[in-house]
């Protein structure tokens, strides 16, 4: 019998570099999403809501 798998994080829509340690999301456009603040932890965060990932300039990003 095999363990089951953790599962695994979604793919990002979109990787977005920034020099901030707390960022603002909110979709990007006008079918967006209600407008949330991210705190990167270990330089990176990505959104709940549309899965675009920010990671701080000179991070790897995968």
């Amino acid at each position: 019998m095999t363990a089951p798998s953790a599962p695994r994080a979604p793919a990002p829509s979109e990787i977005v570099e920034t020099e901030e340690a707390t960022v603002a999301c909110d979709g990007n456009g006008p079918l967006g999403h209600p407008r949330v603040f991210l705190t990167l932890v270990e330089g990176r965060v990505m959104c709940p809501y549309c899965s675009r990932l920010f990671v701080l300039k000179g991070a790897k990003a995968a």
